[in-house]
Formats: structure tokens, C-alpha cells, sequence
């Protein structure tokens, strides 16, 4: 059974990674799943503060860091909230239609297009365009740095305790 449960951690974690691209999955939520499942139905006694710190110091820094990096970014480039709705839309319309380079090539064309049509120059437009494809393509970065830290963590931990 342990081997079923361990399967359903790997899935948790893989498509955390994809969650960083695809809005509509909760890509820490994932991780913390994955971690929910070895803790509830695997071994309750393994995980120490250590696991349980980390995963709660990475996941605000992950939330925050989204937050603040996309709209300093945006904002101090004229962006607006179509902006960020746009760059939403274009990664979805680009990951189903155009995966994988879609979800880069149409957030950008989207975000262009919103801004011109909210009355703004081709170059206003072209800047936070691209500076809503520096904050998307940075924030997904350190994401996966953040959510490798927190699976390598937890890893050691839950195989540590095994051994």
C-alpha cells in the first residue's frame, strides 16, 4: 500500500512543477498535498519541525514574492489589472493552443494587445509587455527553486527516517 501512497506523493510533486505554468493548479498546494499524504497515510511520526518550517517559510515566501514581483513589475511599467488578466488569458490560450512556447508567445501578444487597446503607444505597450514576461518568466524561476528546496527537504526527512 505504502508503494501506492508513494506514487500518489510523485504525481502530487510532478504536476506541482506544472502548476508553476498552468494557472488553474495550486502548484505549492500540490507539494503541500503530497506532503499531507506521506504525513496522514505513510508515517505520521517522520516529519519534524524542520519539514514543517520550511514548507510554511517557503510557501509565504513563494505567495508573496508572486504577488509583489507581478505587480511591482507591472505597475512601474503603466501596467493595469487587464494587464495581469490579459497575461492570464495568454497563458492559457497559450498552453492549450501553442504548448509549450505558447505560454511565453502569448502572454506577451495578449498583454501587447490589451495595452493597445486601452489607448496606450506601441512602445508604453511593448514595455509592459515585457516587463510582464520578466516577471512571469522570474517568478516561475524561483518557484521551482523554492518548490525543489521544499520536496529536497522533505525527501530527506521522509527516506531518512526509512533508512
Amino acid at each position: 500500500m505504502h508503494v501506492l501512497w508513494w506514487v500518489v506523493i510523485t504525481l502530487c510533486f510532478v504536476i506541482s512543477f506544472i502548476g508553476i505554468v498552468v494557472p488553474m493548479l495550486p502548484a505549492v498546494g500540490l507539494v503541500w498535498l503530497g506532503v499531507a499524504v506521506y504525513h496522514f497515510l505513510v508515517n505520521p511520526l517522520a516529519l519534524t519541525w524542520t519539514t514543517w518550517g520550511t514548507m510554511l517559510f517557503f510557501t509565504a515566501i513563494i505567495l508573496i514574492m508572486d504577488e509583489l514581483a507581478n505587480a511591482y513589475l507591472v505597475k512601474r511599467y503603466g501596467g493595469t489589472k487587464w494587464t495581469m488578466l490579459a497575461s492570464v488569458v495568454g497563458v492559457v490560450v497559450g498552453l492549450i493552443f501553442f504548448p509549450p512556447f505558447g505560454i511565453i508567445v502569448a502572454p506577451f501578444l495578449f498583454v501587447f494587445a490589451a495595452e493597445i487597446l486601452q489607448h496606450h503607444t506601441p512602445e508604453a505597450s511593448m514595455r509592459v509587455a515585457f516587463a510582464t514576461l520578466i516577471a512571469f518568466l522570474g517568478s516561475a524561476f524561483a518557484k521551482v527553486l523554492m518548490q525543489l528546496i521544499m520536496i529536497g527537504v522533505f525527501l530527506a526527512e521522509a527516506i531518512g527516517n526509512r533508512l
